[in-house]
Formats: C-alpha cells, structure tokens, sequence
C-alpha cells in the first residue's frame, strides 16, 4: 500500500509539471485547463488563417473592421488649401492608374488577419530585389501575409542606427497556406531588400513588428466554442434525422439467416444493417424483422442560445465591436444608435493611430525615390458620421415643419431658407437684394395726378 501510495503521489506530482510547463490556462488550480476544454496553447498563423477563412464570425470582424475604416479612400491634399492642387491631382491620378488604394486596404486586411503583413515595392530602377532602392517609376506594390515573408539576417552592428532591424527579408511568391491547385506554379523564395519592403503590425510599437497582435488572437479560444456549439448542434439534429435504431430480440437470435433475394447464408448482424442503411437512404423503404422490437435511438436535443450568447459576446468583446454590430439581431432589430456610435468610434480612432501613419510612410518613401512628385500633404479621411441622404432631407423636413408651426404660432420663422436646403444637402440659393423702403409720401406713383 505504501508502495502505491508513492506511486501515486509522484504520478500527481509528475502532471503537475507538466501542466505548468506546457498548459496556459489562467486558473491558478487547474493550470492544464485549456488543454482539457481543447484549446490550443499556442495559436499559430495558419490557424489564425483557418479561422479567417471558414469561421464565419472570425471573417465577419475582420471585414466589419477593414470595410468600415476603408468605408471610402481618403484623400491626400496639401495642408495649406482645401482646393486640390496639381500636385494633389497627379497624386490622385498615379493612385488610379496602380490601383493602389485597393491594394494598400488588401495591405491592411492581411495585417488583421496576422501578427503582421508586408507591401514590397516594384520599383523600375534596374535592380534585383535584394538590392538596394533607388530612384525609379513605381511599377507595382504587392501585399503579402505574414506567412509570406521573414528575416533572414538582421543588422547586428551596436554603433550601426539600424542595430535590430532586419537587414534581408526573403519573400514567397505562392502563399504557404493556400492548398488550392495553382495548376503548377512555381513557389520561390527570393531576397528583398528591407527599402523594398514596408511593414504594418498592429499592436507593435517602434520598429518591432513581431510583436504585432492579430485581431483573431485575444478571441480565439471563443471561436473554438462557437465551433463547438454549432456544430455540436448540426450534429445532433443529423443523428436523430439520421434514424439510428435499436434492435431488440425476445430469444437469442440465431447467428446467420438467408437472404431472401440471393438464397445465400449471411450475418444476421449484416442484414440488420443493409437493411437500416437502406431505410435511411430513401424514405419509402421499410424493416422487416421477425421477432425483434426496433426503435429508434434519439439524441436529447439543448438549445444552443444561451452559450452561443456568451461565446460571440466574449469574442464581441475581444475584437471590440458590439453584439448587434457584428452578429445582427435574431428579432430583425437593428444595431442601437450607443452600438454604430461605439463601432464609428473605433474605425476613427483606427484610422487615425493605424492607417494614416501607413499611408504617410508610403507616400513619403515614393516621394523619397522620385515616384512621387515631393510635396507637404496631409491624410485627410471622409467623414464616417457623414448623414445620409435620407437623413438630410429627414433633417430638413423637420426644420420647415418648426418654422410652420412658429409662423402659426405667430413667431418669426427659427431657420432661413437657406439653413434648410444646406441642411438637405443643396446648394445655398443666391440671396436677393431686398427693395429699399419708400415713404408713401415721398412715392410718386401714390401723389395724386394733376389736374389739367
């Protein structure tokens, strides 16, 4: 007894070791917690990417957020004037001819999705990638995951300015992670020079782009229970639609029987079977069995409600965009006006800490190697609380309506004509000279004629 008593005790002592080696569960008790509800210790790139592309509330976040904050492209202007300039024009036009807006917000998806993403520069300047940039025409930009790109050699000089940055990239022309048949072409890895790359790491701070936060990450765990949930739920629907039977015998059923089709000797366990398999394939067949009791065996059925509730709130909140914002309301009821105003909120403030920092590297480095024509600019984004055209003329309905009931009242009228259609969205109407005011007497038309 004391023998097993050690045994045990060190058994208990060994998993606890292990726990705390490898589990990361918060529960100072159960430290291998996580490992025992299923999560993953570690959440690697190609599950963030698994979840981007088959979990429905992990590509809903990502695209609620990126097509919010690019609800439209800003716009790059001089700080000195709201009229476009010429160099703000030719901008504009450059944008255009690449496509670039389009692909700095597929830039932009690719870093939600990772820890970080990468643009490398297709500059004309005669080069190999692994060369320095120098001046030349940008001929393209190319948005790569983070699974696309990595470090091969860092600068390792301490009295070097750029000691700890990387000092070669290498890039995967085909993405690692995409198993669909590229019907045969070819996956290289080729050296980039790091003045063709830029990178966008959300979460990071200074040049340290590994330590990027994925938006998926801090959820994660809550995406596994709601796979759990749905799909435990479609599981048992099939089961009991499926028509899984029981059979029961009063005697010992004999171990073969003939079959009535072929004449020949067979398990009675394997014509059961061929006989439930056929049942459950066509909804017209029926089962014959002599002697025997069948009934169906049916899975108890839970609703799923309250704990799909609480996971998507969990990830609702591990994303930052409100419930009714990212899943919808079940009742047909729409987002609340605290909830667009929350989600409006955080595509500002993203905007601003995250997108116009991007967008004023990349112009500034085209303008650096002559790509660009060198001018001041600023990021200027459209307003995301911009009324709609609905709303305007909602607006403006209700400012004629108070001006009806102040003229009833006996009031001067609370808004000028004018007030009203710029609240509608309408130009300003010119405003007319008003006629001087004449004395009646001093009015020749209002003297009487004289007489002849």
């Amino acid at each position: 007894m004391t023998d097993l008593s050690v045994n045990a005790s060190l058994a208990e002592v060994i998993r606890s070791r292990e726990a705390l080696a490898y589990g990361r569960s918060m529960d100072g008790k159960r430290p291998d917690a996580w490992e025992v509800f299923g999560y993953s210790e570690n959440v690697t790139f190609d599950m963030l990417m698994a979840a981007y592309k088959r979990h429905p509330a992990a590509h809903g976040a990502v695209h609620r957020i990126l097509d919010k904050c690019w609800q439209e492209s800003p716009r790059i202007k001089s700080p000195s004037s709201d009229d476009e300039t010429p160099q703000e024009t030719k901008l504009a036009k450059e944008f255009s001819r690449l496509g670039l807006w389009r692909k700095l917000k597929d830039f932009d998806r690719r870093n939600l999705v990772g820890r970080y993403s990468g643009l490398i520069y297709k500059v004309a300047d005669g080069l190999a990638l692994r060369e320095p940039l120098v001046r030349g025409s940008l001929v393209d930009v190319i948005p790569v995951y983070e699974d696309q790109l990595k470090v091969t050699a860092w600068v390792s000089d301490q009295n070097s300015p750029d000691y700890g940055k990387p000092s070669m990239f290498q890039y995967r022309v085909r993405h690692v992670g995409d198993n669909t048949d590229k019907q045969g072409k070819p996956e290289d890895w080729a050296d980039v020079h790091p003045s063709r790359v830029q990178l966008l790491a959300e979460g990071s701070v200074g040049d340290d782009f590994l330590n990027g936060v994925s938006l998926l990450e801090a959820g994660f765990n809550s995406l596994v229970d709601l796979e759990k949930i749905g799909g435990g739920s479609a599981e048992s629907y099939l089961k009991n639609s499926s028509r899984t039977l029981t059979v029961k015998f009063a005697n010992t059923p004999p171990p073969t029987v003939i079959d009535p089709d072929t004449g020949d000797s067979v398990r009675l366990k394997d014509a059961i079977e061929g006989q439930v398999r056929a049942l459950n394939s066509n909804i017209d067949k029926s089962i014959v069995l002599g002697g025997a009791d069948v009934s169906t065996l049916q899975t108890q059925q839970h609703d799923p409600t309250g704990a799909f509730q609480l996971a998507a709130n969990l990830f609702s909140s591990s994303v930052q965009i409100p419930f009714t914002v990212l899943f919808g309301q079940q009742t047909g009821r729409l987002a609340s006006d605290e909830d667009k105003a929350d989600m409006l909120a955080r595509a500002k403030g993203r905007q601003v800490g995250e997108l116009t920092p991007m967008l004023e590297q990349f112009v500034r480095r085209m303008q650096a190697i002559g790509a660009f024509e060198a001018f001041e600019f600023e990021v200027e984004w459209p307003d995301l609380g911009a009324p709609t055209d609905a709303e305007k003329l909602d607006r403006a309905l209700k400012m004629a309506q108070a001006n009806q009931t102040a003229q009833q009242a006996g009031h001067m009228p609370y808004f000028e004509p004018n007030e009203v259609r710029k609240a509608a969205g309408y130009e300003e109407m010119p405003e007319q000279e008003t006629p001087p005011v004449v004395d009646p007497q001093d009015d020749p038309a209002t003297q009487p004629k004289e007489q002849p």
